[in-house]
């Protein structure tokens, strides 16, 4: 079976045959991988809204180029939402200049890869985007037309699956949940707006090399206070 049709049959055979327990974004983003023939991939929802979820990761390293793009507000993800196109990213050379802090941070922390980032559509609305990397630089298994119209398939699956939207309760969403709270605490702390509260978490989260879920943590566990008042619990951090 050849073309589009086959590249389903691959999506829906693989997917039947993982354990039914896993979540069906994990799934589904396990599969594509292993079709593009990738080392690892992520599916991030509502990428440069404030609504952002990242909804699964096959694995550390994708994890952590999702949370950096968060961070730093800029990446190959964001692009590949806001633009609608697919993104190719080296992160070297002329890619350096393009998204200078992520370039650097992420070659830091996991060293170099190339990304791919497929915008998620469903219907003519780009709902998220499935990113996926290589450790080292080849071709992908399949074109990039097919690449995306695959993408696209999952995106649909996610959005009309009743039992994704379950998914989307549980652990990515409890994550986003802390991050609003913490940007709650840090507008009343500070008597800024909530933008700039999210801001100034996100340069925190950089500056120490943490993930925007584990800064949260510690805000809402008062072990992290961001007033300007030195007495204030947590501040001996700050």
């Amino acid at each position: 079976m050849d073309g589009r049709p086959g590249i389903l049959a691959q999506l829906a055979r693989a997917v039947v045959d993982e354990d039914s327990e896993t979540p069906l974004p994990l799934r589904l983003c396990r599969t594509y991988v292993a079709v593009v023939d990738a080392d690892g991939g992520a599916i991030t929802l509502a990428y440069t809204q404030p609504e952002r979820v990242t909804l699964c990761a096959t694995n550390a390293t994708a994890d952590r180029l999702e949370d950096l793009q968060e961070v730093l507000g800029e990446g190959p993800g964001r692009d590949a939402f806001t633009s609608g196109q697919i993104v190719e990213a080296g992160l070297v050379g002329e890619q350096t200049q393009r998204w200078p802090m992520f370039a650097k941070a992420a070659r830091s922390a996991i060293g170099e890869v190339t990304l791919y980032a497929f915008p998620m559509r469903s219907g003519s609305e780009i709902i998220g985007v499935l990113s996926v990397y290589q450790a080292a630089r080849r071709p992908l298994q399949q074109e990039r037309a097919d690449a995306q119209f695959l993408a696209d398939a999952v995106g649909a699956a996610i959005v009309r699956d009743s039992g994704s939207r379950a998914d989307l309760s549980s652990e990515s969403w409890m994550v986003r949940d802390k991050i609003h709270q913490a940007t709650g605490m840090v507008v009343a702390q500070l008597a800024i707006s909530p933008e700039d509260a999210l801001a100034l978490i996100r340069a925190y989260a950089f500056s120490e090399d943490m993930g925007l879920g584990s800064l949260a943590i510690e805000v809402i566990e008062r072990r992290r206070n961001f007033s300007l008042d030195n007495d204030a619990p947590g501040n001996e951090r700050t």
